[in-house]
Order: structure tokens, then sequence, then C-alpha cells
């Protein structure tokens, strides 16, 4: 027993011993580790927060350059794949997809060169013409050494020298050219263009002449109504019916010869409407006639009264107000004269003998095919004066709407001479009758 202690001593040195070249290991390890540590914090480092954005910074930028470069990716390869899908889509037979949802294809447009002698201001000349609709067979070109002079007819009706002026001196200069000067006169515009690279000079001359645009002027159309037939007849009447059977006459609806007047109308293929009698202001010092509409009537009673005149006059193509300086002032009593007219389909002409008149407007909100009166033509008075104002006016309408419509009465004789003789001036003038049914029908594009 003795003999065995001596031994664990021993077994405990050696154990020991073995254990202190590790530690220096890692002491060594340690003291290196610091001393990397020191050298890398010589240099100023940002503070954790700063790092930490940093950081966030990177991430997202390297995130939104992945990103990117996904979207070009698909996009030249949709660019790739988009030439054979169209080419698919056309040969299918199936209309309604290829008309449709079929894209149209775009045409590269021929180069156009300039004739033999020409410039290319020569194409911006015949270009600008073409847009005015200037007949191209009419456009006169000379030269003479190096001036190119250029004679362009104007259409008086379609727009003025000056408007034509704007059009040229705009293409022109789009075109690389200089306006050098301009001359006017009081029935021609002269203007002269020079551009760097091209010896000749453009002189065009933009003069009125109306004359060859005959074939494709814009026809001037008017609807004439004669109010206050139902009380005249014999020789006047038939007077009345030998005019041009586009004019409209407005019929009373209960006088003598009231229903007699709309079936002779009616067998002549003549447009007629009821004359309806309305409250004037002034009433009831200004008389409007028997069985007037006026505001202080009820809904019931205007809406009977007007279903009554209707259904005598059944061949009426709708009404017209005689006298209602006042009625067509009343929204409310408007809207029941709307109304009524909607249930039976019969159409509104205003008279507008007042200019607050809310008929026609009402008309249209209650979605009723409605007109209005551009002018009277007896009024003030049926001389020669009142004559050629009159179609002085109607010439000065028709600049600048598509239709007009006016009211002339059928008193006596007097008032069917004159407007025989104004219907004839109006012929003559370029005018078209139409009748109030054929209004809208016509294709009447806007003037300029």
């Amino acid at each position: 027993m003795p003999k065995a202690k001596p031994l664990k001593k021993k077994r405990k040195t050696k154990k020991i011993k073995r254990s202190r070249p590790r530690l220096g290991l890692y002491l060594l390890a340690g003291l290196t580790t610091v001393l990397i540590m020191w050298a890398l914090i010589r240099e100023p480092m940002p503070a954790p927060q700063d790092l930490e954005k940093l950081v966030v910074q990177e991430i997202t930028e390297r995130t939104a350059k992945r990103e990117t470069k996904k979207k070009q990716e698909k996009s030249e390869l949709a660019v790739q794949e988009k030439a054979p899908t169209k080419v698919t889509r056309r040969t299918d037979t199936i209309l309604d997809e290829a008309t449709v949802a079929q894209p149209p294809e775009v045409k590269t447009p021929a180069v156009v060169k300039p004739k033999t002698g020409e410039t290319e201001l020569d194409l911006v000349v015949r270009g600008a013409s073409e847009k005015l609709g200037v007949p191209q067979n009419n456009l006169r070109r000379r030269k003479q050494d190096n001036l190119v002079q250029y004679s362009i007819p104007i259409d008086r009706s379609q727009m003025d020298l000056t408007y034509a002026n704007m059009i040229f001196k705009g293409e022109m200069e789009n075109a690389g050219a200089k306006l050098i000067k301009g001359m006017d006169t009081r029935s021609r515009q002269t203007l002269l263009f020079a551009r760097e690279g091209i010896t000749e000079r453009y002189e065009l001359e933009l003069r009125h002449d109306s004359s060859v645009y005959k074939d494709s002027q814009v026809q001037k159309t008017i609807t004439i109504v004669v109010d206050d037939f139902g009380a005249i007849g014999g020789k006047l009447l038939d007077g009345f019916f030998e005019l041009d059977k586009e004019i409209v006459f407005a019929i009373f609806p209960e006088e003598a010869n009231s229903i007699s007047t709309m079936q002779r109308a009616t067998a002549q293929g003549r447009d007629t409407i009821i004359h309806v009698p309305m409250e004037p202001i002034g009433y009831p010092r200004v008389n409007p006639g028997k069985n007037a509409i006026l505001v202080q009537h009820k809904e019931d009673r205007i809406e009977k009264q007007l279903s009554g005149f209707i259904n005598k006059m059944p061949d009426c193509i709708g009404i017209n107000n005689h006298m209602g300086s006042l009625a067509t002032t009343d929204p409310d009593v408007m809207q029941v004269v709307m109304n009524t007219l909607k249930r039976h389909d019969k159409v509104f002409l205003d008279s507008r003998t007042t200019n607050v008149s809310v008929a026609y407007q009402t008309a249209q909100k209650s979605h009723i095919r409605a007109f209005r009166n551009d002018l009277f033509l007896d009024s003030p008075n049926i001389s020669q004066s009142t004559m050629e104002a009159k179609i002085n006016q109607i010439i000065q309408l028709a600049n600048n709407r598509q239709h007009i419509i006016a009211i002339s009465h059928c008193h006596n004789q007097e008032k069917l001479d004159y407007l025989k003789s104004l219907v004839n001036r109006l012929k003559k003038a370029g005018f078209t009758l139409v009748p109030l049914s054929g209004i809208g029908e016509r294709n009447l594009p806007e003037i300029l």
C-alpha cells in the first residue's frame, strides 16, 4: 500500500505539465487577436447606427439592381415574342378578333419626291393647299428666273385670306423657309419666302375665287314655317299651297279650315304642325286666341287640352307656340307640355317669341326632338328694305351654323307675294329648302 501513493502523484504531475503548453497557446492567440483589433481601430470606423444604415443601403441597392435586370430581361423576351404573336393573329380567320383586338399595322409612308425642276418647298405648297381643300388642278405655278410664283384660289365661304395666310406661313416655316415680306390688298395677300440652300424664292399669291369650288361647296339649307293657318281659305289658301312643298304650315287647332288644311297638306306631302295658343305677357289685354294654355292652368288641364289638339289633328308632326311670351318662360308649364308631346311622339318648335324662353331647353331635357326659330321673316313689316335685311341676316347666320329656321305668316296676299320673292332670292343665293322632318337627316359638315 505505501508504494501506490507515489505513483498517483506522478500521474497528477504529468497531467499538469501537459496543460501548460495549451494555456500558452491560448494566451498567444488572445494577444494576436488584440493586436489585430488594435490595428483595425487605428482607422476611424462608422458608428454602429451608421454602419447599420450602410448595410441596409447596400442591400437595397443590390436588390434594386437585381429587379432592374429582371425587368430588362422580361422586356427583351416580350419584344422577341411579340412579332410571332402578331403574325399568328393576322392569319386567324375569326374576324371579330382580327378586326377588334388586332392593332393597326404601321406602314412606312412612301417618300414623295419633287418633280423635275422643283424643290422641297414645292411639296410644302401643294401639301398646305391640299389641307385647305384647294383643288390641285387649280393650283397655278410659274417660274421666272429664280422666282417661283404660285396663284392659290381660296373659297370665300370657307375661310378668309388671313386664315389661309397663317396655314401657308406655318407650313413653310416648319420646312425651314423664312418670310421675307408680305403684301395685303383688299382682294389678295402675297407672301415671299426664301430658304437657305435653295436658290429660288417662293411667292404665294392667295386670292378669293369661289368659282372653282362649285362642286365641293357646303350646301346651305333653311326651313321656313308659315304660321296662322286654319282661318284662311279660298284663293289665298290656294296660293300658299303653290309654294314649295318643303315649306311647313303651322295650323291653329280649332278654326274653320284647320282639319281640311291639314289633310290637304298631308296629301301634298307637306309637313304640318299645330300652332298652339299660349299665354303672352300682357294677357288678357293681349289675346292669344281661344283655348290658349295659360300659366294658371293646372297640370291635368294643360295635358287634356294639348292631347285634345293632337287627337283632332293627328297628321301634324308636332307643335309650335303662338305668342306664349309668358307661358314659354314657365318651367313647370313647359314640362307638362313636353311630357304630353313625348307620350304622343311629337316634335316641338320654339317660336322664340321671347329671348328668355325655357321651352327648347325643357324639350331637350325631356329627350324630345326640338327646334328653335332663328328669325321672323316678315317682322317688323314686309317692305323691300326688310327683305334685304332678312336675306343678309340669313347669309350671315349660314356662316356659323349648319341650318336655319325662319317663320313667316299667311294673313294676306301681300305676305304671300313677299314670301315668294324672298324664297326666290334665297334660292339664287344658294339655299336649299328643307322640311322640318328633314332636319338632321342631311349630312351637313360644319363651316370653318
